[in-house]
């Protein structure tokens, strides 16, 4: 993270979002499905507050211990775990301490939405009548599982999403990997832990290419069987293999269309253009619209054999259907 914390710190997007969430009460709520963005802005929002110069100058004492995790009055819960009924007890019995070198104590909760009911439920006191000096960040990929009763003790804040070139902006990678963090950018949707998660995939090359071979090489039943086996080496990874596909097939639609761009993977243009004289643009848009479905049913843990081999029966119906 703390490769990210400079960068992100200087987009003004987040300079505003920290200056109007620092005028907030007590408990504050983060909401976002990016961790490494939420870690990071908590960290920002207590060297806003402790920095001796009154900003996250990154320079002083205050500033080096926050962004070190050797702040005593910063202290971090569910970075290794998920908090427990014997977190939420020690949160408590922190909370009644005064600060030993800052201003004010920070109480950062990770992952909150996988705690439990029974710890979430221990903190209902401590965050309704807190301290004067207690400040408590709750941070949460899933609104949703957080108790009615936690969110309406605290103010809760989306935080706004990266857009495609602030991620490529502050994302660090070696030299020759541009492609796929270019890909990666696209595909994470302004979500810097999945692009985070894709550069650090070593699967992630043969994912891409395989989807590119579907793409260009179904096109008969014998197909089905090859190709089928290939997606399920990768099962557990299966979410990853379905966005590509689907992103290879809209850009196979901007191609189609002439908005060249809307194209999320330039490099390749030339092949798209090529592929996208062996499809019509209806046939494209169904099959998206295919994958899409295939997403939802495996949310409800359908069978992912027959989900696959569905999903390519599909596609080679459309485009026979759609020529």
């Amino acid at each position: 993270m703390s490769n990210y914390i400079f960068k992100i710190s200087q987009l003004s997007k987040y300079k505003d979002f920290l200056q109007r969430v620092k005028k907030s009460k007590h408990a504050i709520i983060l909401n976002s499905e990016d961790t490494i963005l939420l870690d990071t802005l908590a960290k920002l929002l207590a060297m806003n507050f402790e920095c001796e110069y009154n900003e996250a100058c990154f320079i002083c004492n205050n500033c080096q211990k926050i962004i070190d995790d050797n702040a005593l009055d910063v202290l971090h819960f569910g970075t290794d775990k998920n908090i427990v009924v014997e977190d939420s007890e020690k949160i408590v019995q922190d909370a009644y301490v005064v600060p030993y070198e800052f201003k004010n104590k920070y109480f950062i909760l990770h992952n909150f939405d996988n705690s439990t009911q029974q710890a979430q439920n221990k903190l209902l006191k401590v965050i309704e009548e807190p301290q004067q000096y207690d400040k408590f960040i709750i941070l949460t990929t899933n609104l949703d599982a957080v108790l009615q009763t936690i969110k309406s003790r605290c103010e809760i804040f989306d935080v706004p999403r990266f857009s495609t070139e602030e991620l490529k902006q502050i994302f660090d990678f070696d030299i020759g990997s541009g492609k796929k963090v270019s890909f990666g950018a696209e595909y994470s949707a302004g979500n810097l832990t999945k692009l985070n998660d894709i550069y650090n995939d070593d699967d992630f090359n043969d994912i891409y290419l395989l989807c590119t071979k579907i793409v260009a090489n179904l096109k008969s039943s014998a197909d089905i069987l090859e190709y089928s086996s290939k997606i399920l080496k990768y099962k557990d990874k299966i979410d990853v293999l379905l966005g590509i596909l689907s992103l290879l097939y809209r850009d196979l639609l901007a191609v189609k269309s002439g908005e060249l761009n809307l194209v999320q993977n330039k490099e390749q243009i030339n092949i798209l253009m090529m592929l996208s004289n062996g499809i019509s643009s209806l046939a494209i848009i169904k099959i998206i619209k295919e994958i899409q479905s295939i997403k939802e049913k495996l949310k409800y843990n359908a069978s992912l054999n027959g989900v696959i081999d569905n999903l390519l029966l599909k596609i080679l119906e459309i485009k026979h259907l759609c020529k």
